[in-house]
């Protein structure tokens, strides 16, 4: 004899151990409704997710079809945005390339390069300062086709310095940037941007990493993916010919502070290595990839003694962003 939806639902209810209805799993004065083992949600206006969690005007990790680089609170919905280099697609959401500079995206030609290389993969953003003796003594990374980020004691070294990009291409530095409330003796703010004489040509000779938003970079980038440290070891003074690659993860800053005994800042950030690797040399840098594109989310400055930890302390590149953005308009 066959049964009535209700009376299966009934059933079911009773042998599953009762209505999940019962523990109110739909929030915002959602409106709960058995079914067979499970429960559905019917939310109120401005809410939406399994459970009604989600307003629709606000951020939420949790989105699987939410903005694909950066999210805004609105007032009725949530705004995306791209990074610099992409458009918004018609779907308001995803974010498509449309210069040859877009940054954090590597090419076809770049994976050609990596895989025909016999050294291992490197990342086009990544650069080489020069003295002028032509010794490389400290990384920078491209953020901008004219602009390199390196920390501000690695600009202070040399009064002549040239940056060498991927092509062994050197440019010379036009003008240096030192962020204007770098200590020295604390290595607060140790972050600078060197102007280039002549642009970088996209992307044959080099291509910009992304810089995220903070909120984005804090809230989702960081937590939620594996970072790669890439950049040159020491050998000795001298710089290794071979760029390296680490992967890492986010760390505990109290766990980081006592084992460095350093003081993590809100300006700071720790990463831990998969294994014990060193020295790197100052300016190597973080980056972690999300849906296509790589951003950057820190910058080495003093590594610690070789051998000694696995943490790594970085200056957390996105919460100079806004600075980034005046020296580079």
């Amino acid at each position: 004899m066959q049964q009535e939806p209700q009376q299966q639902d009934e059933f079911w209810r009773q042998y599953g151990g009762g209505s999940p209805c019962v523990s109110q799993p739909c929030l915002n004065n959602g409106t709960c409704e058995d079914h067979i083992r499970s429960y559905s949600c019917t939310c109120s206006p401005g809410y939406e997710g399994k459970t009604c969690a989600m307003a629709k005007n606000e951020c939420h990790l949790e989105r699987t079809d939410g903005c694909q680089h950066f999210c805004h609170p609105g007032q009725s919905s949530y705004m995306c945005s791209c990074a610099k280099g992409y458009k918004l697609g018609k779907d308001q959401k995803s974010c498509g390339p449309s210069d040859k500079c877009a940054c954090g995206a590597l090419t076809s030609e770049h994976i050609r390069m990596t895989k025909s290389s016999q050294s291992q993969p490197s990342f086009p953003w990544q650069v080489r300062l020069t003295n002028s003796e032509g010794e490389d003594f400290c990384a920078g990374v491209l953020l901008q086709e004219d602009f390199v980020l390196t920390t501000a004691k690695c600009s202070l070294l040399h009064s002549n310095i040239s940056v060498k990009a991927n092509v062994d291409q050197r440019i010379r530095i036009k003008s240096t940037h030192v962020h204007m409330r770098y200590d020295e003796e604390s290595g607060e703010n140790d972050v600078s941007l060197l102007q280039l004489e002549e642009p970088l040509q996209c992307p044959s000779s080099g291509l910009p990493v992304c810089v995220p938003e903070r909120d984005f970079a804090e809230h989702v980038l960081i937590p939620g993916t594996e970072g790669l440290l890439s950049g040159w070891m020491l050998n000795g003074t001298h710089l290794a010919t071979t760029p390296m690659l680490l992967s890492v993860t986010q760390a505990d800053g109290e766990e980081c502070g006592q084992t460095l005994n350093v003081t993590v800042t809100t300006r700071t950030s720790c990463e831990k290595g998969s294994v014990v690797m060193g020295p790197w040399v100052e300016g190597s840098v973080v980056t972690r990839e999300h849906k296509g594109t790589w951003f950057l989310t820190g910058i080495l400055g003093s590594p610690p003694p070789p051998g000694q930890s696995q943490m790594l302390l970085l200056t957390a590149v996105p919460r100079y962003s806004m600075w980034f953005k005046q020296i580079m308009k």
